[in-house]
């Protein structure tokens, strides 16, 4: 086996079911009979596309299988989420990365847990690859597929974040809720503060009483008045609060209302989506999030958003 696994350079396809314990709780079964031929379904695929499975990675419903090509692993990505899995649903990564033997038989290292980091991110019936992988298959995908960049994110325990596009083919759902990134109270695109903030404490004590029992609260007055600078300082006293951080946009600069949601979207990092439009994309950014969103905005208008 040791001789078959590939060495060097090579491509990693990481995969486990979604949801697998509430399946086994819920449909015992049905799974029972799945994983009767999951087993068997996964190394026939795997095999044809010239794969190999290392001797014991992978435990319960997740699987390793190593590619000489990354346009092999992709093809063997399509044809496992084409594959009828019962109740299951893969979550599929691939990346490609000089790989490490653990032993005679099986990877570790960089490149492994990359793989496995971005396979976290996917939901069930989604297929992720790596910056790195794209690269080498952008122009020899399987016929019909495509592939949708997803953002740059964070790697849980990683120091460098990961370029990730999605895998889609019309015969397959394209349509996924927003990355499994890890949730971290972060403060994004706030403006350096170069003095000390004094006072105000009475309007700070309103403003966190209003955003408890408010989704929008508007901070208004003449220019120059510190509503911008009020607003950052709440901000950093309850972000806390919010799992998915606080978020700072500049709309000051704006002037026609079409150019807002692109606005946005660019503050919050989102990238262009085919076949969808900007305000989808913030929509679905925006829908299973607990974040504070501080805008200052045209005319001098500030608002915070706890959405």
């Amino acid at each position: 086996m040791s001789a078959l696994v590939p060495t060097g350079m090579a491509t990693l396809l990481l995969a486990d079911v979604e949801g697998s314990t509430r399946l086994w709780e819920t449909k015992p079964d049905e799974m029972t009979a799945a994983l009767a031929r999951f087993e068997k379904t996964v190394s026939e695929v795997v095999a044809a596309h010239h794969g190999v499975r290392p001797v014991e990675q992978g435990e319960g419903d997740s699987f390793v299988a190593a590619f000489a090509r990354a346009s092999d692993a992709v093809a063997c990505a399509l044809e496992l989420q084409q594959v009828p899995l019962g109740p299951m649903r893969l979550r599929i990564g691939v990346h490609t990365g000089e790989v490490q033997l653990r032993d005679e038989g099986n990877y570790a290292g960089p490149t492994i847990n990359r793989t496995a980091r971005l396979r976290d991110l996917a939901h069930g019936g989604q297929t992720v690859l790596s910056g790195a992988t794209e690269d080498m298959v952008v122009d020899r995908l399987p016929a019909g597929a495509w592939l949708t960049d997803l953002g740059t994110h964070p790697l849980r325990d990683l120091p460098r974040p990961e370029r990730v596009v999605q895998l889609c083919h019309p015969d397959l759902p394209n349509d996924f809720p927003p990355l499994r990134t890890a949730k971290a109270v972060v403060s994004q695109n706030f403006p350096v503060q170069l003095t000390s903030f004094v006072g105000r404490g009475a309007q700070m004590t309103d403003l966190e009483k209003l955003l408890v029992d408010n989704r929008l609260v508007t901070l208004t007055g003449a220019g120059g008045a510190g509503k911008t600078r009020l607003g950052i300082e709440i901000a950093a006293r309850i972000g806390a609060e919010f799992g998915d951080g606080v978020w700072y946009v500049d709309l000051a600069p704006i002037t026609h209302p079409a150019v807002v949601a692109v606005a946005v979207a660019r503050a919050f990092g989102l990238p262009d989506q085919p076949d969808r439009s900007t305000m989808d994309t913030l929509l679905r950014f925006v829908r299973d999030r607990q974040m504070l969103v501080v805008q200052n905005m045209h005319l001098r208008h500030m608002s915070g958003n706890r959405a």
